[in-house]
């Protein structure tokens, strides 16, 4: 298997894109996968405390969506590896939300028990089969009892096709994959679907699960 590239190289791909990422975004968000994924979390964590924690949070555009739309009163983290993401996401989310540069490997930045939930919205690409498992446990980590998870990924097997635009090298996991490493980590899978995506050669898997 391919090993993906370093953090550091993930990072700059994302520096140089995350404006036209945000502008992508823009009309993206209105579609209607995530306006189901985020309603499904909203009434999965009504009864939890704590922030909502975006893992690799972009140009912020969930979380706004969630504020806007489902809650405007839970506190909402955001963190990613690219400054120019964050700095983008939080000019997004305003003072009220609370956005860092970080890994979502390693969220040493939160108290374990904390978050009601875990968003992870096509970012795992960039890790090895390892790493995965290990970002799968910091996420239960630092979620609350009965915590919620929602990953998304690119479904099946080899390397993501960035075309010449980008040399960065990513993998896709399969649906299986992804449910197996869910489960070891500690989490109860509640959905686990793959869907054809509009105007991509790839299909994703979307996976939602609960601290148990």
């Amino acid at each position: 298997m391919a090993i993906t590239s370093p953090a550091e190289k993930v990072r700059k791909m994302y520096e140089e894109s995350a404006d036209s990422y945000a502008d992508m975004m823009d009309s993206e968000i209105d579609l209607p996968v995530y306006a189901n994924t985020l309603s499904r979390l909203a009434e999965r964590v009504a009864n939890l405390s704590g922030p909502l924690l975006d893992t690799s949070c972009g140009s912020g555009h969930m979380l706004a969506r969630y504020r806007e739309i489902y809650d405007r009163k839970r506190a909402l983290v955001g963190i990613d590896l690219s400054s120019r993401m964050v700095a983008i996401a939080r000019s997004r989310l305003g003072g009220s939300t609370e956005a860092m540069i970080g890994d979502m490997r390693d969220l040493k930045a939160i108290e374990s028990g904390r978050v009601a939930a875990v968003l992870s919205f096509f970012a795992i690409h960039h890790l090895g089969p390892e790493e995965v498992l290990l970002a799968f446990k910091e996420w239960y980590r630092v979620l609350c009892p009965a915590g919620q998870l929602v990953v998304a990924s690119w479904e099946g097997a080899g390397p993501v096709d960035y075309g010449d635009e980008y040399d960065v090298v990513a993998l896709r996991y399969s649906k299986d994959e992804l449910f197996t490493w869910t489960e070891a980590a500690g989490f109860a899978v509640d959905r686990c679907a793959v869907e054809t995506v509009a105007e991509m050669p790839m299909k994703a898997v979307y996976l939602e699960g609960t601290k148990v």
